[in-house]
């Protein structure tokens, strides 16, 4: 115990994350790890857990999703009317209709529209302003057909912004202009459910990640292009019905409006994009409505957690070379590496039990630049000792 208190290991640990956060300005060009670098670009561990690892949940009955599939919009206004004749609580379009077309199929779609007033329309944020910390531009759909509708913005924010990498999580609300403007899925739930709508506003979070329930399976299914399917939707009533397009699901060969998610069975180097964009906006709702969020430790608690670690791993390793013992570096190296087995396990048993995210990686990290840091301050200790006159 009286090693456990050390003042040089404390400045040996302080020396690590000193070298940790100036590393982050160094731009470091992996190019030559090309192959494996393209695989795990987009992997996180928590992936595995939504993947592999996660219990089958249950269907959530309050969300129906119905495909459109190719209809037109004589087509479609007659499946929404339909659907509006069994009495949902709230539609959902996620369908931009930006250009006129036959005028008797607008004529049709604006009326199927403007019955009930329960319609959320879809929009499109773009042209973000850095400095201003909004966006400039909103696609929305003909005015004839959203004067009858509230609207939200369906924007799915990936990691570069491409539909090539993985949706992980959505934004809330967001800046408009001036305005403070809510998502698709946040406007269906303020119809449906005003106090989930008002506990997420309350998190006050920029984003929230999701917590995939699952796939089209995970909810009540209509297949709208097949008039057999519109005889008996009894089920809808008070639901809340979503219309996009799932192309010929489950067969998941038209990419288009599809991403890939957390629950995609290649969760490293993955192939094909396995969920549709409504499906994702369902995934969203469900849980908004089921309050059943996922959480993330505070950066400076894991912060405090990584230092701590670090601090202990210096212990250990000077313990170890008290010893003398032969086969230091290999007994090190077995450590380290039991350590970082240790490390992941209870990272993913947190996400798995309690739905929390922590980030081991700056732990991980800091391990790994132990001796390099105890170098660097041995070095730096030397020096201010000559300057002050105590070498």
């Amino acid at each position: 115990m009286k090693n456990l208190f050390n003042l040089r290991y404390l400045g040996i640990t302080i020396t690590v994350f000193i070298i940790l956060w100036l590393l982050t300005f160094i731009p470091i060009n992996l190019g030559f790890f090309s192959p494996v670098s393209k695989a795990l670009y987009d992997f996180d561990m928590n992936d595995l857990v939504f993947s592999k690892l996660t219990p089958e949940q249950p269907a959530d009955t309050n969300i129906v999703v119905v495909n459109i599939g190719y209809l037109n919009r004589a087509q479609i206004a007659q499946l929404i009317t339909i659907i509006k004749s069994y009495d949902p609580k709230v539609v959902g379009l996620d369908i931009l209709f930006r250009e006129k077309k036959d005028s008797a199929g607008d004529s049709l779609l604006e009326q199927a529209i403007k019955l009930d007033g329960n319609t959320v329309s879809v929009n499109r944020l773009s042209g973000y302003n850095e400095s201003k910390q909004c966006f400039d531009t909103m696609t929305t759909s003909l005015d004839r057909f959203t004067k009858y509708s509230v609207s939200g913005f369906a924007n799915l924010p990936s990691k570069d912004g491409s539909d090539m990498t993985t949706i992980r999580m959505f934004i809330p609300r967001s800046k408009y202009h001036d305005s403070t403007v809510d998502a698709f899925s946040l406007k269906i739930v303020n119809i449906y459910d005003k106090n989930a709508y008002n506990y997420l506003v309350k998190r006050n979070n920029n984003y929230e990640t999701i917590n995939y329930r699952g796939n089209a399976d995970k909810f009540y299914y209509v297949d709208g292009t097949d008039p057999a399917n519109l005889t008996n939707l009894d089920f809808i009533k008070n639901k809340i019905v979503l219309l996009g397009f799932l192309g010929n699901y489950p067969v998941k060969n038209i990419f288009e409006d599809i991403f890939y998610t957390p629950l995609n069975e290649n969760y490293a180097g993955k192939t094909y994009p396995d969920m549709y964009g409504v499906i994702i906006h369902a995934n969203i709702i469900s849980m908004i409505l089921a309050r059943n969020y996922i959480n993330e430790f505070p950066t400076w608690i894991e912060l405090l957690l990584a230092m701590l670690v670090c601090y202990l791993n210096i212990v250990v390793i000077k313990f170890i070379q008290s010893t003398k013992v032969d086969w230091l570096s290999l007994i090190s190296l077995i450590t380290k590496t039991v350590e970082f087995v240790i490390l992941l396990f209870i990272e993913l048993e947190i996400f798995i039990n309690f739905r929390l995210e922590i980030s081991i990686t700056l732990m991980l990290a800091s391990i790994v630049v132990i001796s390099d840091g105890e170098a660097i301050f041995d070095i730096v200790t030397e020096k201010i000792k000559k300057i002050f006159g105590r070498a």
